[in-house]
C-alpha cells in the first residue's frame, strides 16, 4: 500500500512539474545574439519592430537581389537564434530571393514570454512590415524549420503566399510530446499544441517538406502525417540517413532549389 501511495504521489509530482516547466521545454530560448557581420551576414539589415504589447524584436532582413523575386520569411527552430541559420540559408539570397529571418520573443536577448499566440501575433507583424515595403502576399514564401514550421504553416493558411518550405516539420507539437512522454497525458497537459495538420488544410500554395528518417527530435512519421493533410500541390524528400539538424549535409539545398525553380522562379 505504501508503495502505491508513493508511486501515485511521485507520478502526480511529475505531472505538475511537466505542466509548470512546459514553456522552458518547448521554448528554451537562447543566448544574446551578436551583430549579423559576426555570422557572415554581409548586407543584412536589422529591423526592429515593436509588438502590440510593447516588446521590441529585432529581425534580420536582406532585400531581393533580383527584380520581382519574392522574399522568404524564415522561422528557425526552438534552439539557438537567427544568427545560427545565416550560413545555412545564404544560398537563397544568392539565388536572388530576399530573406527575412524572424526572431522570437524570449530569444537572442529579447524580452517577453514565448507562447503560440504571441509568436503568431509577432509573425503577423513581420508580414505587415514586409507589405509596407511593397511586397504582396504573392511575393512571400514561408520557410519553417522544426518549431518554426508551425509558424510557417499557420501564416500560410491566412495569407495567399507563393510557396511553403518545411524543414523537419510536425503534425502538431501535441503529437510529438505524446510520443516522447508516452507515460504521461502530455497531449492534454500542453498549453500550446501547434496543430499544423489542421492549419495546413487551408494552405493553397504548393508545399515542400523535407525530413530525416533518423530524426530523434521530431519523428518522421509526424512529417508524413502533415504531408498527407496537404490539400494542394506538394512535394517531399525524406533522407534515409538524415537526422534533425543535418539535412543540408544530405543535399537539401538541391531539393529546395529545384522546388523553387518549379513553382516560383519559373513563373
Amino acid at each position: 500500500m505504501n508503495f502505491l501511495i508513493f508511486a501515485a504521489t511521485f507520478y502526480t509530482l511529475v505531472l505538475v512539474g511537466m505542466y509548470l516547466l512546459q514553456t522552458k521545454l518547448v521554448y528554451p530560448g537562447s543566448e544574446i545574439r551578436a551583430k549579423p557581420e559576426l555570422y557572415g551576414g554581409v548586407g543584412v539589415q536589422e529591423i526592429t519592430l515593436t509588438t502590440s504589447d510593447g516588446i521590441e524584436l529585432t529581425h534580420w532582413y536582406q532585400p531581393s537581389r533580383k527584380p520581382g523575386y519574392p522574399v522568404i520569411i524564415a522561422f528557425h527552430g526552438n534552439a539557438g537564434h537567427t544568427g545560427d541559420r545565416v550560413q545555412k540559408l545564404s544560398y537563397l539570397t544568392k539565388l536572388g530571393y530576399g530573406l527575412f529571418q524572424v526572431e522570437y520573443r524570449g530569444y537572442a536577448g529579447h524580452g517577453g514570454t514565448p507562447s503560440e499566440q504571441a509568436f503568431k501575433n509577432d509573425g503577423l507583424d513581420a508580414i505587415e512590415w514586409l507589405k509596407s515595403q511593397g511586397y504582396t502576399d504573392e511575393q512571400l514564401i514561408m520557410y519553417g524549420e522544426s518549431l518554426g514550421t508551425g509558424m510557417a504553416v499557420w501564416l500560410a493558411s491566412r495569407h495567399a503566399v507563393k510557396a511553403v518550405i518545411l524543414e523537419a516539420p510536425y503534425s502538431s507539437i501535441a503529437d510529438v510530446a505524446q510520443s516522447k512522454y508516452w507515460f504521461l497525458p502530455a497531449r492534454f497537459l500542453l498549453k500550446d499544441k501547434w496543430k499544423s495538420h489542421e492549419a495546413i488544410k487551408d494552405v493553397k500554395a504548393p508545399v515542400f517538406i523535407f525530413h530525416g528518417e533518423k530524426d530523434g527530435v521530431i519523428p518522421v512519421q509526424f512529417s508524413r502525417k502533415l504531408l498527407n493533410a496537404v490539400q494542394g500541390e506538394k512535394q517531399a524528400t525524406f533522407f534515409e540517413k538524415g537526422f534533425h539538424m543535418d539535412l543540408y549535409d544530405h543535399g537539401a539545398e538541391k531539393d529546395v532549389t529545384a522546388f523553387l525553380e518549379k513553382y516560383v522562379s519559373s513563373q
